[in-house]
């Protein structure tokens, strides 16, 4: 993934083709496997808002739109060409038209373009460690999280898998407050589900809607 920078921030970014090609073309075994996880290990609430980081052709949207039935689910990719790419493969998997409660919007992870506490989910499949230019750094991965912590509602879940920075992923959580269950350990990945503490969010007084 390429970031390109500017007097304004980080801006939209693209994906080399190899790079596309190769997530776009192994996700579906990964995806079925991680949703497989997913489904022993977590429950959405009533009526859950959700949000993905890093949609990538939007398989993992659709399994968990069509498996978990939650009210709203945007599913976000900081690459537009994937977005277009999830266009596609939703209009293959879902010919009558894309399910009401699944949004795709681009949105950089750095700067989540969505209220506080907007969120009773959040997932992130092999996508933190994209916050920095260059996957061994671990820079701009405490500027992705404190983000997702504060879309997440108290009590708000963030399921995630990686490869990369695993261990200071887990610290940054747990020194916030955060639980971590349904552990599972693979070749270089672990996927967690970490829960936030109950009462705990930014002050939502005055708090800019972003969304």
């Amino acid at each position: 993934m390429r970031r390109a920078g500017t007097e304004e921030g980080t801006v939209m970014a693209e994906m080399n083709r190899i790079s596309r090609f190769f997530v776009n073309t192994f996700s579906v075994r990964r995806n079925a496997r991680i949703y497989g996880w997913l489904a022993k290990n977590i429950a959405l609430p009533a009526e859950a808002e959700c949000l993905e980081i890093g949609c990538g052709n939007g398989d993992m949207a659709a399994r968990i739109v069509d498996g978990m039935h939650p009210a709203r689910y945007v599913a976000t990719d900081l690459d537009p060409k994937q977005l277009e790419s999830a266009k596609r493969h939703l209009a293959t998997r879902h010919p009558d038209g894309i399910p009401p409660a699944l949004e795709l919007r681009a949105a950089d992870m750095l700067h989540l373009p969505f209220a506080d506490a907007s969120f009773d989910a959040v997932f992130a499949f092999v996508a933190v460690h994209h916050a920095s230019p260059s996957h061994h750094d671990f820079t701009n991965v405490p500027h992705a999280l404190a983000e997702i912590d504060r879309v997440l509602r108290p009590r708000g879940m963030l399921a995630y898998e990686e490869i990369a920075h695993k261990e200071g992923i887990r610290s940054w959580l747990i020194d916030r407050g955060y639980v971590l269950t349904g552990i599972e350990l693979g070749w270089k990945r672990e996927a967690v589900v970490a829960t936030k503490a109950a009462g705990v969010g930014p002050e939502l007084t005055g708090s800019r809607d972003r969304g």
